[in-house]
């Protein structure tokens, strides 16, 4: 009987392990449909678990925006007391920055922020830190973004996490510094980022980060021409 049942826990874990490998590949279809078997086997599966997996699907696989965001919103834990509870509330500030929604950004923000110090886990922490530089950064406030770059990366670089979430707080950072005139600190770094990339041979970052700069120098050069116009 004993063993059964630490059968079922090992395959219940390698499940788990293997949802989250298709998340952080982006693949949210495939991590809804292996959370999905799980709950129809009945192996001891989590329903808020897959429900947080299930609207991720919706959002970034689906394009079902609203509906992810009233499923999270239904969900949602009025307490956070545990990982899931984190991730749930960490996804809807990230599903609002999507679409722009500040004030909403800003309240989940705070909502995390707040309950930081009950987080032990330093790679769902730098997740959250970095979805706030992101967010600031989207809601055009450079500094403040700089600010959490600072944070998540002091985190990573202690913590030796330098996988994809990496890279992206680095092209944040990248763009922070060119947004806010520090452009001798920011081609610095983008001169270490672009041997980094080189070393792990990660060619998507690198021409996503030239894509992201060629965008900032279009919009420096618009302001340009309403400052001439003016």
């Amino acid at each position: 009987m004993e063993s059964e049942i630490s059968k079922t826990n090992d395959s219940m874990i390698l499940n788990i392990q293997k949802i989250f490998k298709y998340l952080n590949q982006l693949q949210y279809e495939e991590a809804f449909l292996l959370s999905s078997k799980i709950m129809e086997r009945k192996d001891s599966g989590d329903q808020l678990f897959h429900e947080w997996v299930k609207s991720l699907a919706e959002f970034y696989s689906c394009n079902n925006k609203k509906t992810a965001i009233q499923l999270l919103e239904k969900i949602k834990p009025n307490k956070l007391e545990n990982e899931i509870h984190f991730r749930i509330i960490n996804s809807l500030m990230g599903f609002y920055i999507e679409i722009e929604d500040e004030q909403n950004f800003l309240k989940y923000k705070e909502e995390l922020i707040s309950n930081l110090h009950i987080l032990d886990n330093n790679d769902l922490l730098v997740i959250i830190l970095g979805n706030i530089s992101n967010g600031y950064y989207v809601f055009k406030n450079y500094t403040k973004s700089l600010e959490y770059c600072e944070k998540t990366i002091k985190i990573m670089q202690t913590n030796k996490i330098f996988d994809f979430k990496f890279s992206k707080i680095i092209m944040i950072k990248i763009m922070n510094l060119l947004y806010l005139g520090k452009v001798e600190k920011a081609k610095n770094l983008q001169k270490d980022f672009e041997a980094f990339l080189k070393i792990t041979n990660n060619l998507s970052d690198k021409e996503y980060l030239v894509r992201a700069i060629k965008k900032f120098k279009e919009v420096e050069n618009n302001e340009k021409d309403v400052k001439k116009a003016l």
